[in-house]
C-alpha cells in the first residue's frame, strides 16, 4: 500500500511539472556593471610587431647576413605582383636584378597593392628561395 501511495505522489508531482505554463524572468536585485566595449587591439599589436623589426638592405640579405625567421623591415618599389607574392626592388639598389619576393600573408587590412607602389614591409625573414632570391613573409605592408 505505500509503495501504491509514493506512486501516486509521485505522478502528481510529475504531472504539476509541465513546459506549458509560461516563466516569468527573473529579476536580480544585484547591480549590472556596464562594461565598456572593447575594440580589438590590433593597431597595438601592430605597433608592437612593427618596433621589434629591423630594417635591412638588400645587401644584407643577398650576403646572407640576417638570420632566417628574424624579424625584418624592408623598403622598396612593387615591381610585379603574382598570386600572394609581391617583387619588391630596394630604393637603395638600381639594379633590377636586386630584387626580393614578399610572401603576401598580411594580419591587418588588405589593402590592393599594384606594380609600382612604394612599400614598407614588415615580417620575417624567410631564407631564399630556389633562385636564390631572398624572401620575406609580409606580415604588414604599408604603401606609402
Amino acid at each position: 500500500m505505500k509503495k501504491l501511495f509514493a506512486m501516486m505522489i509521485t505522478a502528481a508531482l510529475l504531472a504539476a511539472c509541465s513546459n506549458d505554463e509560461p516563466k516569468e524572468p527573473i529579476e536580480s536585485t544585484e547591480p549590472v556593471e556596464e562594461t565598456a566595449p572593447v575594440e580589438p587591439a590590433s593597431d597595438g599589436l601592430e605597433e608592437g610587431l612593427k618596433a621589434d623589426t629591423v630594417e635591412h638592405e638588400y645587401v644584407a640579405f643577398a650576403e646572407d647576413k640576417v638570420p632566417v625567421n628574424s624579424k625584418v623591415k624592408f623598403i622598396g618599389t612593387v615591381t610585379g605582383v603574382n598570386e600572394g607574392t609581391l617583387t619588391v626592388q630596394s630604393k637603395a639598389e638600381q639594379s633590377k636584378d636586386e630584387v626580393i619576393y614578399v610572401k603576401d600573408i598580411r594580419l591587418g587590412e588588405r589593402t590592393d597593392i599594384l606594380e609600382g607602389f612604394d612599400v614598407s614591409v614588415y615580417g620575417t625573414y624567410d631564407g631564399k628561395d630556389d633562385g636564390d632570391v631572398p624572401v620575406i613573409k609580409g606580415i604588414f605592408i604599408d604603401a606609402d
